[in-house]
């Protein structure tokens, strides 16, 4: 047998021994055994499981659309305005529209800090009844890393062309080069900033597209609007009339009695001119 087989084997064999002889000992080293096993698992599960620190490094863009039901826009418009303030959002945008039915709807933009995103959300919600709301989570992070990658690459092409312009130990063509590749490389890497600015400026303010409207009338008193419109145009109409017929007596009263002293002389100056004819003119009144 080989001799370092041999030593495993008696170690083995007194280690039996010793935990046949002192079994407390031996069932130490079983709870301890056990403690670490199950330490073990606990930090494997810990692992598995997404932790706080691991959201505060993704890079998310959050949006909501939220529809609130009110009983003034104006009101509410100011009131919202003012909850705004109050975390730290700004109203990147806003207008109100009132239709023919003089129903009045506003639609705003709000742009708060991603921290203050969920205590907006709860002050727009007591302003009125939530019709609909729905929030959405966008997660750029690969897509971050990716161009801070591609960032971080540009800017190293960029300083070796510079330095190589700075040498200017090439021919003139191939310096006429190098400051074109520099150009078009300084481009791109502008456009890449520009774009990982977007990337901040979207990360660090939520977007909150808010519709305000206001309780629209009941069916019966919509039912009854028709009934209250035709009777309405009756009574104008009706006004129109009377007056109508008013003005026409009065232009009218004056010929009429024109007209009637005209018909009571003719009748009586004929008749007394017959009678004079006749000679039978009735005398004078004294």
């Amino acid at each position: 047998m080989n001799p370092r087989a041999l030593v495993v084997v008696l170690g083995l064999a007194a280690a039996c021994g010793d935990n046949a002889t002192r079994p407390e000992i031996s069932s130490a080293v079983q709870h301890r055994n056990l403690a670490v096993a199950a330490g073990a698992s606990a930090a494997d599960t810990a692992s598995s499981a997404p932790s706080s620190s691991y959201w505060a490094n993704q890079k998310l863009i959050r949006s909501a659309d939220v529809r609130l039901r009110v009983r003034d826009v104006p009101v509410a418009l100011r009131q919202a305005d003012s909850i705004a303030q109050s975390v730290g959002a700004l109203v990147a945008d806003s207008h109100m529209i009132q239709d023919s039915e003089d129903e009045r709807r506003a639609d705003v933009v709000l742009r708060v800090p991603a921290t203050q995103f969920a205590a907006l959300l709860r002050g727009l919600r007591g302003m009125g009844s939530v019709v609909a709301e729905s929030i959405g989570t966008q997660d750029v992070t690969k897509e971050y890393t990716d161009l801070e990658t591609r960032v971080t690459v540009k800017e190293q092409t960029v300083t070796r062309l510079r330095g190589l312009l700075d040498t200017r130990t090439a021919k003139l063509a191939d310096v006429l080069e190098v400051e074109r590749e520099l150009s078009r490389e300084v481009a791109e890497l502008e456009q890449m900033k520009g774009q990982q600015r977007y990337y901040d400026q979207q990360i660090a303010l939520s977007t909150v597209r808010l519709t305000l409207f206001e309780q629209l009338p009941s069916r019966i008193g919509q039912a009854a609007k028709p009934i209250i419109d035709a009777l309405s145009s009756s009574l104008e109409l009706l006004g129109n009339s009377i007056g109508t017929i008013i003005y026409l007596a009065v232009a009218i009263l004056p010929w009429v009695v024109v007209a009637l002293g005209i018909v009571w002389l003719v009748p009586a100056w004929r008749r007394r001119l017959l009678s004079r004819e006749a000679g039978t003119e009735p005398p004078a009144a004294s």
